[in-house]
């Protein structure tokens, strides 16, 4: 259910507030109408930094009337540079209050006044979607809302439910436990963070990323129910961190600090707490770090287009490459988003 505080495969459609049904009964229009304005009031569009061939905008949903957003966790998370605009207009500046790997989940809080008040969904629902059920997906896909506009809808169906094996390039889709697949073109760019609800207007799931299926190739339109989701937003909320249900990053090798420092010339600030972020503490005079034009103080985020989410997850991806490599480093220099080509000695 869809609260607010006082004061296709059809084809896909974009709304600009009304939705024309022809041969529906005038009440009945209404009624689609109402779910539709309701559905927009609840989506953000988040504006970051693009990083090579990623977008710079995507979507994401209020889960309280303080101004609590759900998205998924992408490079816009990652860059720090997120602005987030409101179904009226409003433009504010957010904080990440939490993340969570599994699930590819973030929980954002906008940067607000004590009496800033919004419309949000009740991410606690206990409604899930049938295999057949007609649903709606809002999102900001294309960038075709940047104010006040509304966002966009795709009307589809609920193809199945189950668990997706499925990427991109190489970065493997995360959640493990069933996600549903839709009959429409949802996910497009921007799209990722928006909602999907049920005709009603009930809240189901969070539209996911544009990713492949590892099988057939073939673009894959999904959304991960918000029973799944539920744990790990109240955890962010109360500021608690959730149970990891899998090991895969720490079962991955990273290169060691030794052989960083001894092979690229580079050396990260000291691992002090868990997910420490990969900053450079040092570079070595003529090392491939400093041909690449690395230097002291540089925040990595991001390996070719794989986000770098702490020191660890940086010398993980370092670990993958072969001798002579070329590789994409992305980097926060001076609130400056740079990318500098890094070769493996």
């Amino acid at each position: 259910m869809i609260r607010h505080h006082a004061n296709c495969s059809l084809r896909l459609f974009l709304t600009i507030g009304i939705v024309i049904l022809i041969g529906l009964p005038l009440t009945v229009r209404a009624d689609i109408r109402t779910t539709i304005d309701r559905g927009q009031s609840v989506v953000v569009k988040l504006f970051g930094a693009g990083v090579g061939t990623l977008d710079s905008y995507g979507s994401g949903v209020l889960v309280s009337a303080d101004g609590h957003v759900v998205t998924v966790w992408n490079h816009l998370v990652n860059t720090g540079f997120l602005t987030a605009v409101t179904a009226d207009g409003r433009r504010f500046s957010v904080d990440v209050l939490g993340t969570n790997a599994d699930l590819d989940l973030a929980v954002l809080k906008l940067k607000c006044g004590e009496d800033d008040q919004f419309a949000f969904v009740d991410y606690q629902t206990e409604a899930r979607a049938e295999t057949g059920e007609s649903v709606l997906a809002f999102s900001n896909m294309f960038h075709v809302a940047t104010g006040s506009e509304p966002v966009s809808v795709v009307h589809g169906v609920i193809a199945c439910e189950t668990v997706l094996d499925a990427g991109l390039g190489r970065w493997e889709f995360p959640v493990k436990s069933p996600v549903y697949l839709i009959d429409a073109i949802t996910n497009n760019s921007g799209a990722a963070g928006g909602l999907l609800t049920n005709s009603e207007g009930i809240p189901v799931g969070l539209l996911g990323r544009e990713i492949r299926h590892r099988e057939t190739d073939m673009w894959v339109n999904y959304a991960v129910p918000w029973t799944s989701l539920r744990p790990a937003i109240s955890a962010a909320l109360s500021g608690r961190r959730p149970p990891s249900t899998t090991d895969s990053d720490s079962e991955r090798t990273a290169i060691s600090d030794r052989d960083l420092t001894g092979r690229f010339g580079l050396t990260l600030l000291p691992e002090v707490v868990p997910n420490t972020p990969a900053f450079v503490d040092r570079i070595i005079e003529g090392s491939s770090a400093d041909t690449a034009g690395l230097k002291r103080g540089d925040l990595i985020l991001m390996v070719n287009e794989r986000v770098v989410r702490s020191a660890r997850d940086f010398r993980i991806e370092l670990n993958g490459f072969r001798r002579n490599q070329q590789i994409s480093i992305t980097v926060n220099r001076n609130e400056v988003l740079q990318t500098f080509s890094l070769r493996v000695p």
